[in-house]
C-alpha cells in the first residue's frame, strides 16, 4: 500500500463532511492505495485530461480508495470519483442530467482502463463513479453496467432512439450495428479491440459535443430534463413556471436566434480520419 494525496500532480480532496459537503472542493486528504492499481489510475487520468478540452483539473474529489470493507476497496484497488474541478468548470457526478457530454466523454476513457465502471444509472451510484480492475476490459452482453453505458452514449452522443434499461436486446444490438458501421468499426462489440476503439472514438466525440453544446436551446433542454426528475409536487409547479417563460412571445423570439450548430457526421469524420 502507498499513501497519496494527489495523482499526476492533481490534488485529491474529500468532500463528504458537514463543513465540506458533497459538491464542494472539500479538503485535501491522504489516501491508501495499492501501487499497481495506482499505476492504472495514473495512466487513465493522463489520457482523459490529455483529450478533455478543459485540460488538467485543479482538484478531484473522491469518496474513497482504501476502505475497510469487503470488495476491491478493501484491497485499495478501487477508486470513487465524486467531482472534478477546473478553473472555470466543475463536473459533479450527480449532475449527469445536465452535463451528459462531459460526463460520458470522461466515462468512455475510464472504461478503456477499468473493467468495472459503475455510473449514474447504476443502482446506488448517482453521486459517484466507482472504478476497479477486478475484471478485464471488454464488453459483456450480460453486464448491466456496460450496457447502461452503451445505451447512454447511443442515445445522448449518437442521437439514436434506444431504451436505457441496462438490458442487451435486439433493439440495442441493431443500433450498435448501425453506429459501428458509421464509425468504421468491425463487429461484434464483444471483441476487445472493437470495443476499445469504440470507447476511444466515443470519448473524443463526446468531448467535441461538450465544447459546442452551450446554446440557450441546449441548456433549456437540460433544464427541462432536470425538472422532469423532480418529485411530483415540485415538478408540477416548476414545469408550469418554466412553460410560462418558454411560451412568452419575447422568449420565443429570442430563442429563434439560436440554433444547434454541431454536425455529428462531420465530427465523426474528423475523429476517425
Amino acid at each position: 500500500m502507498k499513501t497519496i494525496n494527489q495523482i499526476n500532480g492533481i490534488p485529491l480532496h474529500y468532500a463528504r463532511l458537514t463543513n465540506h459537503p458533497y459538491g464542494t472542493r472539500g479538503e485535501q486528504r491522504n489516501f491508501l492505495i495499492e501501487e499497481s492499481f495506482l499505476g492504472v489510475l495514473e495512466n487513465a487520468l493522463q489520457e482523459i485530461f490529455n483529450n478533455c478540452p478543459l485540460g488538467i483539473p485543479e482538484v478531484i474529489t473522491t469518496a474513497g480508495i482504501f476502505v475497510d470493507k469487503p470488495g476491491q476497496h478493501g484491497h485499495g484497488k478501487a477508486f470513487d470519483i465524486d467531482a472534478i474541478f477546473w478553473n472555470n468548470e466543475t463536473l459533479v457526478t450527480a449532475n449527469f442530467v445536465h452535463q451528459k457530454e462531459l460526463y460520458l466523454g470522461i466515462e468512455s476513457f475510464l472504461r478503456k482502463y477499468f473493467g468495472i465502471v459503475l455510473n449514474y444509472y447504476y443502482p446506488n451510484h448517482k453521486d459517484h463513479w466507482h472504478v476497479d480492475i477486478s475484471v478485464p476490459v471488454d464488453y459483456n452482453e450480460t453486464s448491466k453496467s456496460e450496457t447502461l453505458y452503451l445505451q447512454l452514449v447511443l442515445k445522448y452522443i449518437y442521437k439514436e432512439e434506444v431504451l436505457v434499461d441496462g438490458i442487451w436486446g435486439r433493439q440495442t444490438a441493431g443500433v450498435v450495428k448501425e453506429v459501428f458501421e458509421k464509425l468504421g468499426i468491425d463487429t461484434p462489440i464483444t471483441t476487445k479491440a472493437n470495443y476499445v476503439k469504440f470507447l476511444d472514438i466515443t470519448g473524443k466525440i463526446a468531448f467535441k459535443l461538450f465544447e459546442e453544446n452551450t446554446s440557450p436551446k441546449h441548456l433549456l433542454s437540460n433544464l427541462t430534463e432536470v425538472v422532469e426528475g423532480l418529485p411530483q409536487q415540485n415538478r408540477i409547479v416548476v414545469r408550469e413556471a418554466l412553460n410560462s417563460f418558454l411560451d412568452h412571445g419575447e422568449t420565443i423570439t429570442w430563442l429563434t436566434n439560436f440554433e444547434e450548430t454541431h454536425n455529428l457526421d462531420a465530427m465523426i469524420e474528423e475523429v476517425i480520419a
